[in-house]
């Protein structure tokens, strides 16, 4: 990703935005550089996506010539956009428009063009907005939303809502965006915070739900290859144990597996023929040792933090333990 602008606050309400359009620029020849890469690799799985960060922090420049040049070359564009309120009405302040419409402006949707979360349309309650044209674009122009639904639920907010997206004609796909990078959980969560959201048990299927985790994410990659049990797509292949408890009764198995079972009953993991997971372990690397890393880097991030927050705080001022244990005090704490 690259952007023109970080954005930082200084009394942790009032958002501010650091522009630096060189850089931008600079970050952005990187990036395609790092593209050719990937698809030089021998192992020919990997591809390139061009990706100016956040609608907020871009210029209108840099979303427009990374457009352009990925339309040159053949290759996805994404970008995240109406995924906050403090984002909507920065982008209505300099525009006067919602960041979808802004987007329009661009002329930078399309069929070619993914759209990280998309929560905050025009049409959301609390924008308070007077338009209503967001939803009816994103289908008109054939571009896709990224839906991550676990990361926002943490946040307390959610896309109003995955149902009525697709009703509208938007190609509306699953990702994760957040740890663990668990599909069939994400899967699960789209479809509760949509039938939260819609007030309804119908507003989608679980035939809706799994073919956004698979087809439509396949379509807005521009891939007729994946996504899909057919000849001549790549043999990747989830083979799920229905034998396994969390998988009974076996009535409806996709059901079972996305709103029970989960990664539990998966037995063994094809990636273009080759076994990558078997009886439920990983095979290509050493995930143990991998989870201790993790952990320490947790440490290494937790201790480095106070440098980084705009009030010199710990962690545990905004992100306090569950139970706190020795060894770890707030700033108000007393001994």
């Amino acid at each position: 990703m690259f952007r023109s602008a970080r954005w930082h606050t200084r009394n942790g309400y009032v958002v501010e935005y650091e522009w630096d359009e060189k850089a931008g620029a600079d970050a952005m020849a990187h990036a395609f550089e790092v593209i050719a890469k990937a698809e030089a690799h021998p192992s020919g799985r990997l591809f390139g996506m061009v990706c100016p960060a956040q609608i907020d922090t871009c210029s209108e420049g840099l979303i427009k010539e990374s457009y352009a040049e990925a339309g040159r070359r053949g290759l996805r564009w994404q970008i995240h956009a109406a995924q906050s309120t403090v984002e909507f009405h920065e982008i209505t302040r300099r525009h006067g428009v919602s960041p979808i419409q802004w987007l329009e402006k661009l002329d930078v949707l399309g069929s070619t063009s993914i759209v990280g979360h998309a929560i905050f349309l025009d049409d959301y309650p609390r924008n308070a907005w007077h338009s209503r044209r967001d939803l009816d674009l994103l289908a008109e122009t054939g571009t896709t939303v990224a839906h991550c639904p676990t990361v926002f639920m943490r946040r307390g907010i959610a896309l109003r809502d995955f149902g009525r997206y697709r009703r509208a004609g938007v190609n509306i796909g699953l990702g994760t965006d957040t740890y663990p990078h668990n599909m069939l959980e994400e899967m699960r969560n789209a479809a509760y915070v949509a039938r939260l959201m819609a007030e309804s048990p119908r507003t989608l299927s679980t035939t809706d739900l799994f073919e956004a985790a698979t087809d439509a994410g396949a379509r807005a990659l521009g891939r007729s290859d994946i996504g899909r049990l057919a000849v001549d797509c790549k043999a990747d292949l989830v083979l799920v144990d229905l034998a396994h408890p969390m998988m009974q009764p076996r009535r409806d198995p996709v059901r079972s597996l996305i709103y029970a079972a989960a990664e539990r009953a998966v037995d063994r993991v094809y990636v273009d023929g080759r076994l990558v997971v078997n009886g439920g372990e990983v095979l290509t690397i050493d995930y143990p040792a991998a989870a201790r890393r993790l952990h320490e880097a947790q440490k290494r991030t937790e201790a480095a933090a106070p440098r980084n927050d705009w009030a010199g705080r710990p962690v545990t001022d905004y992100s306090p333990l569950t139970f706190p244990e020795a060894g770890h005090r707030t700033s108000g704490a007393r001994s």
